[in-house]
């Protein structure tokens, strides 16, 4: 917090008037199922991104340096569709565009430090969003409530082009010390979940990065045009209604969708569902901020396995917590990896190579955490095995490695 603010005050020649906290999170299972309205169970972790700030009254600038990142941006508030200079320029200019109307046309200065690391799969992108709210809203002296915040958060954090769904906003926002986070989507629903006696979490770098642009980017709106494909396809044959975009949510508890599921095309491209009257051709390619190739053939049976049995794994693993059953939460994660990397293809062979060697070194369980394709595990570890896991897996990945423990969720001092 001491250097966050020297290094404002050096920058910027005063003080900042807040600094908001927010935590990065890992989520302990429930991967890529959050766009399609089921349910995630992450904790927020005790690594943070800190963004000081303090209004500037002379200009309707927000200009923002940051530890991690060169060059510094600056966004003129009021003009959209600014040109950005670097990819996380995206994220500044999405979470400027939300504070539209509040206080005016101030301006701000920031700056961002702290230790959580970038393009982990840890949510630093999510992170740097909800600390730009909820500070620029606190210096200006226009704090948003913190459901709005969630709302405001995820519409910036998909100007970077990536779909994401509103898992990582809601952790980083509302995580409790010594919980998990159940959040539920359809119907939108909160709780706490003990993190039981007898049980340690383990994050480790696979030493490819996770990052949210090019290719990877291209690979993650992939996944939520099959999903919503799948969502079309599905409630067609059952004759359900869907909202606007068509999300598995909506029919995940019919009892035949699991038979159903199977009988799904391999691939198909979004026009080729819009000829069959399942669902409108724009349903199904809108994106915020990015343009989806209705000809491409997309996976759609593997991705809807995926996301239907990946959301009884949370309901499964939610009971296994409260029932302290630490055995069965391990094999929980094993089983959602492994249909990451078998139907949803978002794993990398270092992450496979990662998790295994956490599991031999006497890990309960370890999957992938966050989008994928790269970034950090997780490892469900019982404490007298921290050191051998964590050894194990510095040598598998390269590092870093560390404990993390779930923690509490946004603060604005």
């Amino acid at each position: 917090m001491e250097q966050v603010r020297l290094a404002f005050a050096a920058r910027y020649g005063r003080p900042p008037a807040v600094v908001a906290v927010a935590p990065g999170r890992v989520n302990l299972i429930g991967e890529h199922t959050d766009y399609s309205g089921l349910p995630v169970l992450p904790i927020a972790i005790e690594r943070h991104l800190l963004v000081a700030s303090a209004p500037n009254d002379a200009e309707a600038v927000v200009r923002v340096a940051s530890e991690q990142f060169d060059p510094p941006a600056e966004v003129v508030r009021g003009i959209a569709n600014a040109p950005v200079h670097a990819p996380w320029h995206r994220y500044v200019s999405g979470v400027v565009a939300q504070v539209e109307g509040v206080s005016g046309g101030v301006g701000a200065d920031v700056f961002v430090g702290g230790d959580l690391p970038p393009a982990s799969g840890l949510s630093s992108s999510a992170a740097l969003s909800v600390g730009l709210l909820a500070a620029l809203g606190a210096a200006w002296g226009e704090p948003l409530d913190r459901e709005t915040l969630v709302a405001r958060a995820i519409v910036a954090d998909r100007a970077s082009g990536a779909e994401t769904g509103g898992m990582d906003q809601a952790a980083i926002v509302f995580a409790q010390a010594g919980h998990a986070l159940r959040i539920d989507f359809e119907p939108p629903a909160r709780r706490a979940v003990a993190i039981p006696p007898g049980l340690a979490f383990v994050v480790a770098n696979s030493g490819v990065e996770a990052p949210k642009g090019g290719a990877a980017r291209d690979a993650y709106n992939e996944r939520v045009v099959g999903a919503r494909i799948a969502a079309a396809m599905l409630a067609d044959q059952i004759g359900v209604d869907l909202t606007n975009p068509p999300r598995l949510g909506e029919i995940a508890g019919v009892d035949v969708v699991d038979i159903l599921v199977e009988e799904l095309p391999e691939r198909i491209s979004p026009v080729e569902v819009s000829r069959t009257g399942a669902a409108g051709l724009e349903q199904l390619v809108q994106l915020t901020a990015a343009r989806f190739d209705h000809m491409r053939k997309v996976p759609v049976r593997k991705l809807a396995r995926h996301i239907l049995s990946e959301s009884v794994r949370v309901d499964e693993a939610e009971a296994a917590l409260t029932a302290g059953d630490l055995v069965r939460f391990g094999k929980l994660l094993d089983a959602s990896h492994e249909s990451l990397r078998a139907d949803f293809g978002c794993s990398t062979p270092e992450l496979d190579a990662l998790c295994k060697a956490m599991r031999r070194a006497g890990a309960l369980g370890a999957r992938l955490t966050g989008a994928g394709f790269g970034g950090y595990a997780l490892a469900a570890v019982p404490p007298e095995q921290v050191e051998a896991v964590l050894a194990a897996a510095t040598e598998a990945g390269g590092g870093p490695a560390f404990e993390v423990h779930a923690s509490a969720g946004l603060e604005v001092v």
